[in-house]
């Protein structure tokens, strides 16, 4: 095969075709997570959990969440929502985890795939968490929100951030019930609702959050923290109402399987891209420079000019953008985002090493513009910044581009708006987690000395942050400990970064409509957006054209040899040499793009060996040139010494 043939590696497909093409394809479904493999996969790519494995499944609750004012209630908001399970229904919860404990300690003897809960990684849980909320439709084709109550002793409230505008956030108001007591009252009223206040607001009397209050006019959207059954499900997070009509389409596509969806996706974010005739931006960076400018050229981009195809040269440099170029400056924008000198994210779980919206962006930016040139781009705000990081998520869900963002999972919630609730702080940070369920599960709160507030880091100085006025002198009993932990849940899920959440939630979506990511729940959407972090060799080797020179070689055996001896940080290393990005998209190497969207399988071509020559990468056509060695040492060598060198930069070639 001549691999220097257009038409033998680039068949002419894109992504949505391969979906079709796998649509018959034999699949199982992983024990942990329910997502759907293809029948070659040995792991998942969801969650990780191994083919075959059997999860110990224990009896499920559900509640329905309707809009208050759209049903009758028979008991109080506190006696539903912020007390424990019944006691028959956790008495036989608990009767049956022990059993399945037990059984579970018996059956290691006899099989190596059976699967607890309490076995899950933070991956794993999170992953299995993804069906925990979802859409349903009533009798009068309503959306509401219907809950699975997952591993849990406990019934905490739940909430959803929503963007409103002033006349819509009245609304919303309206439908929430009177305050009847404070955080230090008792709650025996029937059908109250607890009342948080707010910290922007004095003696607020509902029990919305609306933190980001910039006056009445029309044009300016406050992001709101409401209680689930306060906020009609057929709004989206931007507020916006969904036709009923497309709601029922939506919901029914919630229900069909990744590949389905994805499917229907890719297809539908192609309409939204605007042809090459249309115009496009070419944008010219330096590389040291690359994130700095990146965010100062996103934040201003005209809305009209959001959705045009995207060219990207850096100075200095004569490689043309056929992909590869646009792929590394989508990797380096990603990698500043996160990285510590801007001060946008910061890691907040050391667990599993995920990013989170840093409460202390805005003074962090200042600080490191100082030090460092890659820090806060000239003319950029902390608020223009966050709304560029929407817009860069948007424009690679757009393009089709893998991006490294290792957010927390509910971050992505919150993006997506999908409610939340205590049990989301586990992926935040698991010891704050366990010591707000102490608080819940526990009598003699007073014992614990915790007063209404919360403690932060603003630079090198702790703080401390009432969490309701003068809540650094009200002590947390057991008659107040359940909005105690209500406002520390708001405070570390919300109150600390809602005007940058407002900012990336609004950016994001001046780029792709909120109805497109509807129909996913957030761990799809990660998948989307960052694609798969392993690398299966398998999986690369199947999908690789190969020239016939290469063919039934020693050569060509080494190769893979050295690919699968080498660490994932290697083989994410060497995958960014041959693509520009060190990230697998959604269908793995088959789904491997051209910089017009189209198939590129990886290629591999044997070249002439010449003495003290090194593999050369082609990546804006995902190939290497590899020398056809005469011993298998000469190529572990001259891979090594190429992955010990800097991946980045691009010559005409």
């Amino acid at each position: 095969m001549d691999v220097t043939r257009n038409s033998e590696f680039m068949p002419g497909l894109q992504r949505a075709d391969i979906e079709e093409l796998l649509s018959d394809a034999n699949r199982w479904e992983c024990a942990v997570c329910a997502f759907s493999n293809v029948a070659m996969k040995p792991t998942c790519s969801l969650c990780g959990g191994l083919k075959d494995s059997h999860f110990l499944e224990h009896a499920l609750d559900e509640i329905d969440y309707a809009l208050l004012t759209d049903r009758p209630r028979s008991r109080s908001y506190r006696d539903a929502f912020l007390t424990p399970l019944s006691s028959s229904s956790l008495s036989m919860r608990t009767s049956k985890m022990t059993l399945l404990n037990t059984f579970h300690r018996m059956s290691s003897f006899f099989f190596h795939k059976l699967v607890a809960p309490d076995d899950l990684n933070p991956r794993q849980r999170s992953a299995r968490m993804r069906k925990e909320w979802v859409r349903k439709l009533d009798v009068k084709d309503r959306p509401y929100w219907k809950r699975r109550i997952l591993d849990a002793t406990r019934v905490v409230p739940a909430f959803v951030v929503q963007l409103m505008s002033s006349s819509d956030r009245l609304k919303a108001l309206a439908v929430i019930h009177r305050r009847t007591s404070t955080v230090l009252g008792t709650l025996d009223e029937e059908d109250t609702i607890v009342v948080l206040e707010d910290k922007g607001l004095h003696h607020v009397d509902d029990d919305v959050a609306m933190l980001h209050d910039d006056g009445d006019d029309e044009d300016v959207k406050h992001i709101m923290y409401l209680p689930v059954e306060a906020v009609r499900a057929t709004r989206s997070v931007l507020g916006e109402a969904v036709d009923p009509a497309l709601w029922r389409h939506l919901h029914q596509l919630s229900r069909q399987p990744f590949s389905t969806k994805y499917t229907w996706y890719l297809h539908q974010a192609s309409t939204l891209m605007q042809s090459y005739d249309m115009g496009y931006c070419r944008m010219k960076v330096a590389r040291a420079t690359a994130f700095t400018e990146a965010v100062e050229n996103i934040a201003f981009l005209k809305q009209s000019a959001l959705c045009s195809i995207i060219r990207v040269q850096f100075r200095g440099e004569s490689g043309l953008d056929a992909g590869a170029i646009q792929r590394e400056w989508y990797l380096l924008v990603a990698q500043g985002f996160l990285d510590d000198a801007t001060g946008l994210f910061m890691v907040t779980n050391r667990d599993d090493n995920a990013y989170f919206i840093n409460p202390n962006a805005a003074a962090a930016m200042h600080r490191q513009h100082m030090t460092t040139s890659r820090a806060k781009p000239p003319g950029v705000s902390h608020s223009q910044a966050f709304r560029a990081a929407g817009r860069f998520i948007g424009r690679a869900l757009l393009d089709g581009q893998m991006l490294p963002l290792h957010f927390c999972p509910v971050l992505f919630k919150l993006l997506l708006g999908i409610p939340v609730t205590l049990d989301d702080i586990e992926s935040l940070d698991k010891t704050i987690y366990s010591s707000l369920r102490f608080v819940l599960d526990h009598d003699n709160a007073d014992d614990l000395c915790l007063t209404f507030s919360a403690t932060e880091r603003q630079d090198d100085t702790i703080v401390e942050v009432d969490l309701v006025a003068g809540g650094r002198d009200i002590a947390v009993t057991d008659a107040n400990k359940h909005e105690y932990v209500d406002l520390m849940t708001r405070y570390l899920l919300f109150d600390r970064i809602d005007d940058s959440l407002r900012d990336m939630i609004q950016g994001l979506y001046e780029v792709v409509p909120p109805e497109l990511l509807i129909p996913f729940d957030h761990k799809e959407f990660e998948l989307i957006l960052c694609g798969l972090s392993e690398i299966d060799v398998y999986d690369w080797k199947a999908n690789t054209v190969t020239s016939s020179n290469l063919h039934a070689t020693e050569t060509l055996d080494w190769f893979w040899a050295c690919v699968e001896a080498m660490s994932p940080a290697d083989r994410a290393k060497l995958l960014q040499y041959s693509t520009g990005s060190s990230r697998v998209p959604v269908q793995g190497f088959k789904g491997l793009t051209s910089y017009d969207g189209k198939i590129c399988y990886f290629t591999l071509k044997g070249i002439t060996y010449t003495p003290g020559g090194y593999p050369c990468a082609h990546a804006c056509y995902n190939r290497i040139d590899l020398p056809m060695y005469p011993r298998k040492d000469l190529m572990e060598d001259a891979l090594t010494m190429l992955l010990l060198s800097d991946p980045t930069g691009f010559n005409i070639e």
